[in-house]
């Protein structure tokens, strides 16, 4: 698996609740850990495996993306290394920040400089 994106599904038993696909292990202390968001206050929790309590539970936030950002910043700050995140773009797998823009722009430089070559 290349980069360590954290994929959703819906929660079991909890209505307008998404929970982690897997439990991330802290490097730091060993333990296992899943974060949970609930769409309905628009917070998300951070839940030990283990013993299945809620160790933090954040503020309240009015975007997704905010919310889904800051529990992956929380989870790294639990000691789980979530290293550089990478997505299975349509022009191949590369790592985030990586455009079609830029990609065409660098394909279209190797392409002049082999031109000149010949």
């Amino acid at each position: 698996m290349s980069g360590n994106r954290i994929k959703y599904v819906d929660h079991k038993f909890k209505e307008n609740h998404r929970i982690s696909t897997r439990a991330y292990v802290s490097n730091s202390t060993g333990a296992k850990y899943r974060p949970i968001l609930n769409l309905t206050d628009m917070e998300y929790y951070i839940r030990n495996e283990r013993t299945k309590e809620y160790v933090y539970k954040s503020k309240q936030y009015t975007n997704l993306n905010v919310l889904k950002r800051n529990a992956r910043s929380e989870l790294e700050r639990f000691g789980v290394d979530l290293k550089r995140e990478s997505r299975d773009r349509d022009f191949g797998l590369c790592r985030s920040g990586y455009s079609q823009k830029t990609h065409e722009m660098l394909k279209n430089t190797k392409t002049t400089d082999k031109e000149e070559e010949i």
